[in-house]
């Protein structure tokens, strides 16, 4: 019955286990971009760190790269290129380092764009020039785009992202229903993702993290006794969804996340989330109440015929009336 409820509200339960252990959950962790945030970014700020290349340069060799990638980032490079209508730059093979970026080639040399971490500790890019300018696009809300050529820094891509309007109410309504632990994974540095954090007033925030960590995250608020619950979208979150407690997946995930989820949203509305939760709860209260129900009901009928104030034929009829009545009960809650 709850099952048919939730599919009505735009959520899918995948089986009953999901909502048994809804109803326990403890902990809720958000992944950030497609998630509290909608994902559609938008190009703002094209910055180019050498002398040779302009910002229209910059933006068109990124864009180059980029539609290789169906990544929101990638995809916001690319709609703000073909919004200039800027040419496309030959370029090499691309290969795509998941949570990291991309590499290819340009006139014979490596070309790389990416998360500072990416750049930094696998590609040994220097950024002690540029971490005022980083600061300061990071202090507005900009998530930025690396670009390296040799080794070298050449540009970096402002991008604005928008948090989703009912994540406020999603938040407090989870609290509400008794999730004592709000945390956020973000692949954003430490100080943007801190920021975010404290504006959602979140119990905890996790930040550079890579498809690997996220997992390891779940896994360490497992072994410190949480029930979690998982909420992302990408492909990346496949793993952590998989580790969770509960995973649920966005309704504009991925079909890898949506397959690994035990819930999917069918609605692109995050306040599903706690809907979700809310019907898990409501399903196992009416579980424990029908029991509790079946057991005094039925001992009373028991004992009352074996007392002799009842005969078989009575004790047979209140018997299955009892069950009828708590069939009735539960179907009632598809229209509650």
């Amino acid at each position: 019955s709850i099952m048919d409820r939730a599919a009505q509200q735009g959520i899918l339960f995948k089986g009953g286990s999901a909502i048994e252990k809804l109803a326990k959950i403890d902990t809720c962790v958000f992944d950030k971009t497609g998630t509290l945030t909608y994902g559609d970014m938008e190009v703002t700020d094209v910055i180019p760190l050498c002398p040779n290349n302009s910002a229209r340069d910059l933006l068109a060799m990124a864009a180059s790269v980029e539609e290789h990638s169906n990544h929101p980032l990638s995809q916001a490079v690319v709609d703000a290129a073909q919004n200039h209508q800027l040419p496309h730059i030959e370029h090499g093979e691309v290969e795509y380092v998941i949570a990291h970026g991309l590499r290819s080639t340009l006139n014979g040399h490596c070309l790389v764009m990416g998360s500072r971490h990416f750049l930094e500790v696998h590609e040994q890019v220097d950024f002690t020039e540029v971490e005022e300018d980083i600061r300061n696009y990071e202090e507005i809300g900009r998530h930025l785009i690396f670009i390296s050529s040799k080794k070298k820094l050449i540009g970096m891509i402002g991008l604005r992202d928008h948090l989703r309007e009912d994540v406020h109410q999603t938040l407090a309504d989870l609290r509400h229903l008794g999730i004592k632990h709000l945390v956020m994974i973000s692949g954003d540095s430490a100080y943007k993702a801190h920021m975010l954090g404290d504006e959602l007033q979140l119990d905890r925030v996790f930040a550079e993290a890579s498809p690997k960590s996220k997992s390891a995250i779940i896994e360490e608020l497992q072994q410190h006794g949480h029930n979690v619950m998982f909420v992302g979208d990408g492909v990346n979150d496949a793993p952590a969804l998989t580790k969770a407690d509960v995973g649920v997946a966005m309704c504009r995930g991925t079909e890898l996340a949506r397959q690994a989820a035990d819930v999917v949203l069918l609605q692109d509305k995050l306040l599903g989330v706690s809907h979700t939760v809310q019907l898990a709860n409501i399903a196992m209260k009416m579980i424990n109440q029908n029991i509790k129900i079946a057991e005094y009901v039925n001992s009373g009928i028991m004992l009352a015929a074996a007392l002799g104030m009842l005969n078989p034929t009575m004790s047979a009829l209140l018997h299955n009336g009892t069950t009828l009545g708590i069939l009735g009960r539960s179907v009632a809650l598809k229209n509650a």
